[in-house]
This record gives C-alpha cells, sequence and structure tokens, in this order.
C-alpha cells in the first residue's frame, strides 16, 4: 500500500533536516595498508607477516585526476574519516530524497488546467517539415 502524500512529505522534511545537519564532508576514500620494507633480516619478510603500519591513504578525484594524501593514525585522519563520512551519508540521504520526491510528484493530485495554460501548451505549427536540399 503507497503511503500518503502527507506521510511522504513528512518523510522528506526528515530527509532534509538530516542533510543539514551533516556538517562538513569531502568526497575520496581511505585505505589503509602495510608494507613491507624490504630488509632480509627484517620481522616483515617472514611469511604471513602483514607488514609495517597501518598506514592511510586519502585519495580523491581533483579536476580529472587522482590526488593521494598520505596520513598516520591522529587528529588528522580522524577529522578527514569524518568528512569522508559525511559525504556517503550525503550520497544516500540525497538518493533517499530523490526516491521520495519522485513518490511525492506520482501522489500529488494534478491542478486543472486554466485558459492561459492551455493556450501555452498548444503547439504552433511554423513553417515546412520538408528538409530542404541545396543544390551542389
Amino acid at each position: 500500500m503507497p503511503d500518503s502524500l502527507s506521510t511522504l512529505v513528512a518523510k522528506r522534511d526528515g530527509i532534509l533536516r538530516d542533510i543539514a545537519r551533516l556538517g562538513d564532508m569531502r568526497r575520496g576514500s581511505i585505505s589503509e595498508v602495510f608494507r613491507s620494507c624490504g630488509k632480509p633480516g627484517c620481522c616483515c619478510s617472514r611469511p604471513k607477516h602483514p607488514g609495517h603500519g597501518p598506514y592511510y591513504a586519502f585519495t580523491t578525484k581533483v579536476e580529472g585526476k587522482t590526488k593521494t594524501l598520505q596520513l598516520r593514525s591522529g587528529p588528522r585522519l580522524a577529522k578527514i574519516e569524518r568528512e569522508v563520512d559525511n559525504y556517503k551519508r550525503f550520497r544516500a540521504l540525497t538518493q533517499q530524497l530523490l526516491e521520495v520526491s519522485e513518490a511525492i510528484c506520482k501522489a500529488r493530485p494534478e491542478e486543472p488546467a486554466t485558459d492561459s495554460a492551455r493556450a501555452a501548451v498548444k503547439k504552433t505549427s511554423r513553417g515546412s517539415s520538408k528538409r530542404s536540399s541545396r543544390g551542389k
């Protein structure tokens, strides 16, 4: 059973409030990597050892080019993680907003057309629809 128009409008208003509360956001992703240093006697050269780390990299596109920022654990990483999470939440909320908005459009009754609106909708034919051929 479809939601009523008032329920859909209330959902839309709630989504818009959630979007307004998001705060700072940025596009991109954060990856966590472990690396081996390559020294033969180091513990990271042993089998099944994950390597040194974790190291973090924030990757994003800027003007069509991939930019990577190397990060370590700490307040800067936590800030960027929060901003990336806010962006992911923003994307999910905007998808929900579009779905609810489309449902509202379907549920909202059509308004009767006025005479001036009918006149604006009328199509007028101007000129011929035949294509002209130019001599070669």
